[in-house]
């Protein structure tokens, strides 16, 4: 299963970087502000997500639309409410599920996800198969992402200014996951940053 990963990590990359070409190529004068590396709770797939702050702008003036902030009071606590009707607080700026921009569906980073897909349904059919083999397969995947994205910041991919971090969709593990990934990719100001934004989302 280690070489099975080892070899992923230099596609994922590729597809990485093929993606964040079209996604530039995309957005014009806009600028990138996150990006994430997102995967689901089985670990068999993986897109990359980008936001710019001009999207995000758009995003959180929708956000404080009377009758957008009637719905969140109905959900969320009223001080964080508050805080996204006067403008201080954006819901959507780490969530990468509400993002403007992805590698799209027929990217290099599906076939990644098809690759994904196989092999833990390949885990599946061994006569061994049991939870510690699919707890270590997901551990893999999120450390490989990790790895890729280390690496593409190192070759300036994405700018110093960009926030990075690998996310999960819909699971009680997402915010460790994004909190260990936020950490070990980003500068202590940045992390900060977003530990904070995800402390008050978070509750």
């Amino acid at each position: 299963m280690e070489q099975f990963f080892l070899a992923l990590q230099p596609v994922i990359e590729n597809g990485v970087r093929r993606a964040m070409e079209k996604i530039r190529q995309g957005i014009g004068k806009e600028h990138i502000y996150s990006a994430a590396l997102v995967t689901d709770s089985d670990c068999i797939t993986l897109f990359l997500a980008v936001n710019t702050e001009e999207a995000l702008a758009k995003r959180d003036k929708k956000d404080r639309t009377p009758k957008r902030l009637a719905d969140l009071r109905k959900y969320w606590p009223k001080e964080l409410v508050d805080q996204v009707a006067d403008g201080s607080f954006s819901l959507s700026r780490y969530v990468p599920d509400e993002w403007s921009y992805s590698d799209g569906t027929d990217s290099e980073l599906n076939q990644v996800s098809q690759q994904l897909y196989s092999q833990e349904e390949a885990l599946s059919d061994l006569d061994d198969d049991t939870d510690d083999v699919h707890e270590r397969f997901q551990e893999l995947l999120l450390e490989t992402a990790a790895c890729a994205f280390e690496k593409l910041r190192a070759e300036a991919v994405f700018g110093p200014e960009v926030l990075c971090f690998v996310s999960m969709s819909d699971d009680e593990r997402t915010p460790e996951i994004e909190d260990v990934s936020a950490q070990r990719l980003n500068t202590p100001e940045q992390y900060e940053q977003f530990q904070t934004w995800a402390k008050f989302f978070n509750g």
